[in-house]
């Protein structure tokens, strides 16, 4: 048996209709449908599932739309009509295409535990971990980008495994598509890997100048500001540029929107081929000096 509610309220059409009315929608073992236009719209089976645009729930709220490429399952509105393709939150799923979930509006999309905000992806794009603006990083974070913020000695990303596997690469980089460098973890180090293999290159000349340009480097002893206790071995990156430009990144003294100093960076890895060329270099020099030397001894 199968009550009815349907979408008149006549003599005609009661707003009640089934084969025992006077018990209202409590059918112990009956299922309730709710019509409009003489069609069934939602249904409550005898195990008390709700359906919705399904006539069979097989959960406690099963909701379908059959047949609706790309359309809203559940779509909540505030403060507009909610009635354009861009109004709204969205979640959903269509038919042999992956759920999904919109935040139609130009807002941010905020996930919360404990009551308390956890994640953010900025209407720009950007996700944000552990914080909930951007505006501390000026003009880093406009344009999409992860950002992880930690408090103490908490860790801001775990890679992890369970096999035993010698190596395995936890991130790689591309650029136009074109694998540009990894970062591979292996069973008691990690190796960080950018492009070099020779299929990739022309133009290959040796370096002659090493001692040269090496010669041109400045080295320092230091601290940065913020860690003052701390005395590291390093180098200015506007001066390092002047000899090895492709180790610097950033320019001199820029700042960005808000006025905060946008810091140059140094990949001292950068220096390596420099330095091995100026070092063979001198061991030549040494060998030939070596050379004579035993040659004068002898005479």
């Amino acid at each position: 048996m199968t009550t009815k509610i349907n979408g008149t309220n006549t003599a005609a059409s009661p707003a009640i209709t089934g084969a025992d009315t006077d018990t209202g929608l409590s059918f112990g073992t009956d299922t309730v449908n709710i019509n409009t236009g003489g069609v069934t719209r939602a249904t409550v089976d005898s195990n008390g599932r709700l359906g919705i645009g399904i006539t069979s729930p097989i959960s406690t709220l099963h909701l379908h739309e059959a047949g609706a490429s790309g359309s809203p399952i559940i779509q909540f509105s505030n403060g507009d009509t909610g009635t354009a393709s861009s109004d709204g939150f969205v979640v959903g799923v269509a038919d042999n295409e992956s759920p999904f979930i919109y935040n139609r509006e130009n807002t941010d999309l905020r996930i919360a535990t404990n009551n308390t905000e956890r994640m953010r992806i900025t209407s720009g794009g950007s996700l944000l971990i552990g914080r909930t603006t951007s505006s501390s990083f000026g003009n880093l974070l406009q344009t999409k980008s992860i950002t992880v913020e930690t408090d103490g000695d908490t860790t801001g990303m775990h890679f992890n495994r369970t096999d035993s596997n010698a190596a395995w690469i936890a991130m790689r980089f591309y650029a136009q598509g074109n694998l540009s460098g990894y970062i591979q973890v292996n069973t008691s180090s990690v190796i960080y890997s950018t492009s070099s293999d020779y299929r990739l290159k022309e133009n290959v000349v040796s370096i002659s100048d090493g001692i040269t340009r090496l010669k041109q480097l400045k080295p320092y002893r230091f601290n940065f500001k913020n860690n003052p206790s701390v005395t590291v071995d390093g180098f200015y990156a506007h001066e390092t540029s002047e000899v090895v430009p492709e180790s610097v990144v950033g320019e001199k003294d820029a700042v960005d929107a808000e006025g905060n100093i946008d810091a140059q960076g140094i990949d001292q890895a950068k220096l390596v081929p420099l330095l091995t060329a100026a070092l063979q270099e001198a061991i030549t020099k040494i060998e030939t000096l070596e050379t004579k030397v035993a040659a004068l001894e002898g005479a």
